[in-house]
């Protein structure tokens, strides 16, 4: 049985909640007959066939480009392909997992159907979690535009907040995390200050990515704020809930070769198979701070958490490559190196992450030029400025994704 959090929970024994539990299939029981429906959970996450719901169900599905438009009752609710949430009567409604297309076929979320088209249509449907059914009342469900809202997690900025100032729509939380740290001391870089390594750069930077980003309203968990070995299989996980992205800051170096000192520039990459020798060879690097964890990592024994892993991947990838490529145009307008692109590897940081998530390298320590950027008070605002400036662009075009539907 997988594990994940969904909105469904029994009690056990004693009266305490037990951990979520994720039904093989639920019964689906009309005046019209009564259905079994495969609960799938290919995307990492349970969900249902629109179809095959709509055997017995009003619910019907319309894909047109990103979005699909899935109708209950004749009511539309429109879900974002790949995001976690829906938006009706223009609120946005947080969930565990999206919508998504495979094969030709909709699926919906199972906590959208059991937690709240029963809560919508009330006098219509129920849904009972001890038995894993959906039920039909004796009442037929009415369908009309002035039907109760649920009760929405999503919540607007409040106006005069630094996040209405900066003109969001919505309220956000991202993870920043400073590379290595603690016993990892990440590179020692060729032109970096005597006793200065990778680590306290990064540790500069990301706090000062935090305060740009916290005053324009994007709330921010740091996965460290002092000089501390993190796990690097824990660091991307913090980024769950209502977390929207993840960002993980480093710098680059090159071992002596000729002409090693002209390398120079700002990178960013997100996770997929590398396709240059060059993103191998940072890959590598980075993932080298694995040797210096000493606590358990997460748990990865059994074969379906590789699959599940993978599969957050892949819904993600095309989220992580936009804000990735944000980042990076911010970043090389003000970066003194070369623009070395947006790039891709299996990095081991990003390796389990459930929401977008990207990996900077900021610049070359053994390059004398980037060294001094990055190490004067300077060069680490203005490139903190910039990195902001990529994730709240990244930000604003994912509300006009999921509140407006248009592309700004």
């Amino acid at each position: 049985m997988i594990k994940l959090v969904v909105a469904l929970s029994v009690l056990g024994a004693h009266g305490d909640v037990a951990e979520p539990i994720i039904p093989n299939s639920i019964v689906v029981a009309t005046a019209r007959g009564q259905l079994e429906v495969p609960v799938s959970t290919e995307m990492g996450h349970p969900a249902l066939s629109v179809p095959r719901l709509g055997q017995l169900l009003p619910v019907t599905a319309q894909v047109s480009g990103d979005w699909a438009t899935v109708a209950f009752a004749q009511q539309p609710f429109r879900f974002l392909l790949g995001a976690s949430n829906f938006v009706y009567q223009g609120r946005v409604v947080p969930l565990v997992g999206g919508a998504y297309v495979r094969r030709d076929t909709v699926y919906v979320p199972l906590q959208w159907l059991t937690e709240y088209v029963p809560r919508m249509f009330s006098e219509g449907y129920r849904y009972d979690p001890y038995a894993g059914r959906f039920e039909e009342s004796r009442l037929a469900p009415i369908a009309s535009p002035t039907i109760t809202q649920p009760r929405l997690d999503y919540r607007a900025p409040a106006p005069g907040s630094p996040a209405a100032r900066e003109g969001f729509r919505m309220l956000h939380k991202v993870v920043i995390d400073a590379g290595h740290g603690g016993r990892d001391p990440g590179n020692p870089g060729k032109f970096l200050p005597r006793g200065v390594n990778e680590k306290h750069i990064t540790l500069a930077l990301a706090g000062l990515i935090e305060d740009e980003l916290e005053s324009r309203g994007v709330s921010v968990v740091m996965t460290r704020t002092r000089d501390v070995t993190v796990n690097v299989h824990n660091r991307a996980p913090l980024c769950k809930d209502d977390c929207g992205l993840f960002v993980s800051i480093h710098v680059n170096s090159l071992k002596p070769r000729t002409g090693y000192q002209n390398v120079s520039g700002f990178e960013t990459y997100f996770l997929d198979d590398a396709r240059t020798q060059e993103a191998q060879r940072v890959a590598q690097m980075e993932n080298d701070a694995i040797l210096y964890d000493t606590d358990e990592p997460i748990e990865e024994d059994d074969p379906l958490s590789f699959i599940l892993k993978d599969l957050h991947t892949n819904e993600y990838l095309r989220q992580s490559a936009e804000l990735a490529d944000f980042i990076q145009q911010a970043g090389a307008r003000v970066h003194p190196g070369r623009d070395r692109g947006v790039s891709q590897a299996r990095f081991v940081v990003l390796g389990y992450a459930s929401r977008p998530a990207v990996l900077v390298e900021t610049g070359f320590a053994t390059n004398k030029k980037d060294a001094e950027f990055l190490t004067s008070a300077t060069g680490k605002q203005r490139l903190a400025d910039a990195i902001a400036d990529g994730i709240v662009q990244y930000l604003k075009r994912y509300e006009a994704k999921v509140l407006g539907g248009v592309e700004p």
